[in-house]
């Protein structure tokens, strides 16, 4: 890390922890009052959202939301700091502060105990390496994922990863299942008219050779899916993160940027494509099938790393290349054995009761 970037981060840490020291000895925590709060999105989504309505429904809190959409574009670093500011006046004005990802604002100082920060990570499972679990983490001069009090997730057998990727005691991360999981339980396959359909969501990879590499493998998905034999739809979910350039695509190809989008069509995917994306537990619940297309496995295991054996865990059939993905959908798709996915869902969801937002309001609801 060069020498700017480390004074500027120095510099941030002290100036925020500044911050939040004024706001919480000008007022510290109001009772009862919880704040939502993501640099993910304009708006609560998944976790927040579910969470947020129990809350709401109850009507024994003040609850406020803050949502920044930090998106690393030019226009959204010039309203960071702002935005950051103004997250650690609710912070130290709240009893809880509920977040849903990395929240860069709350690694630069140092909490006060009754300010309790909850963790309602937004992808479940624990497949690829993320958070303090990454080789990259021991790099930064702010120590990521700090400052948590509580960290809810969807399994037990999750909890190892989670305790290895946050800076938190095992007691405090607590499987009820994660609260955007009782909507998925509320669906069902649904049968659509017209052509079938293929999801492809590859993971985002980070710099100018990450964007280029994952529209590398997207295009060679495009190009080989005109060899399809039957009549397919392919819609290709891609990060917001990427950059994406003016395509020229055939007709029966959808890229979009838009995880709600995701959400709305995954009942009605035939097939589900990925490389290392959680997406893939959540699609198990319909037990349709999964397949795995990843060219760059070997070299993905050394920059990120998987807290399981991946290919073993899913069970699913993987892929170097598109032409290989492409074939194995002609001619052995039709046949393919599903117990795979039967599995991979019972691993997935020890809870399908629905009630684990309920779950997560209530144990939250007595640390007030």
């Amino acid at each position: 890390m060069g020498r700017l970037k480390t004074l500027k981060l120095t510099l941030l840490r002290a100036s925020f922890n500044l911050f939040y020291q004024a706001f919480y000895h000008l007022g510290g925590p109001k009772k009862g009052h919880v704040t939502f709060a993501t640099m993910r999105s304009d708006l609560l989504n998944d976790n927040l959202k579910a969470l947020h309505t129990e809350f709401v429904d109850d009507g024994q809190t003040d609850i406020e939301v803050f949502c920044y959409h930090y998106d690393r574009t030019f226009k959204s670093k010039l309203g960071f700091l702002w935005a950051s500011i103004k997250a650690l006046r609710l912070l130290a004005h709240s009893e809880l502060f509920i977040i849903d990802d990395y929240f860069f604002p709350l690694y630069a100082i140092s909490k006060h105990a009754d300010n309790q920060v909850v963790q309602l990570w937004h992808a479940i499972g624990s497949l690829k390496k993320f958070g303090l679990s990454l080789p990259t983490a021991e790099q930064s001069v702010l120590k990521p994922h700090t400052n948590y009090d509580w960290v809810f997730i969807n399994s037990e057998v999750d909890k190892p990863a989670y305790v290895d990727a946050f800076d938190i005691q095992p007691d405090h991360v607590l499987a009820t299942g994660e609260p955007m999981m009782d909507q998925l339980m509320r669906q069902e396959p649904l049968q659509h008219p017209g052509n079938k359909r293929i999801l492809y969501s590859p993971t985002y990879r980070a710099g100018v050779h990450g964007e280029a590499q994952v529209l590398g493998y997207v295009q060679e998905l495009v190009t080989a899916s005109q060899q399809l034999d039957a009549d397919w739809e392919l819609y290709i979910s891609l990060h917001p993160y990427l950059k994406l350039p003016t395509l020229t695509l055939p007709k029966n190809v959808h890229i979009f940027q838009d995880a709600a989008k995701v959400k709305t069509l995954m009942p009605t995917i035939d097939l589900f494509i990925t490389d290392y994306s959680s997406l893939s537990l959540n699609f198990s619940y319909f037990e349709r099938p999964i397949l795995l297309y990843t060219p760059d496995y070997q070299d993905y295991i050394k920059t990120c790393g998987f807290y399981v054996d991946y290919y073993q865990y899913l069970g699913a059939p993987h892929f170097q290349s598109a032409s290989e993905v492409v074939t194995f959908i002609n001619q052995q798709l039709p046949t393919l054995d599903l117990t795979y996915v039967q599995s991979l869902k019972r691993k997935t969801f020890p809870h399908q009761d629905g009630n684990n937002s309920q779950r997560v309001f209530q144990f939250l609801i007595k640390q007030l």
